[in-house]
């Protein structure tokens, strides 16, 4: 190889490695944008659905939401006093008919009834 041959391709060395490390940057930001865009958009998604209650949540968070263990709440579920949606073979539970589960389990006591 001749010296101008050599010189030449460290110049398109020296070339490329600047392009490729301009690409680095770009994609580091481009990533960091999509990263920001994703965040601000699941909670976008999601507080809406747990304003309006209309949320499914699996067993494990009824169970969470209960303080109950698995087998209360699968025997709440088979006797349908709270209603589920079987979504392939998940069990969901809409966070709105929990709520009205719970609504209908509130205590009151007897009308007259002495303290």
């Amino acid at each position: 190889m001749t010296d101008s041959s050599v010189g030449n391709l460290l110049r398109t060395l020296n070339e490329l490695q600047r392009s490729l490390q301009a690409m680095q940057t770009a994609l580091v930001e481009f990533e960091a944008d999509l990263l920001r865009q994703s965040s601000s958009g699941l909670e976008e998604k999601q507080r809406p659905a747990e304003e309006s209650g209309s949320g499914l949540l699996s067993i494990s968070e009824v169970c969470q939401e209960l303080g109950m263990g698995k087998s209360w709440v699968y025997r709440k579920l088979k006797s349908t006093e709270i209603p589920s949606i079987k979504l392939g073979k998940n069990i969901k539970v809409k966070r709105s008919d929990l709520e009205q589960y719970l609504e209908r389990q509130r205590y009151q006591p007897p009308v007259g009834e002495a303290e």
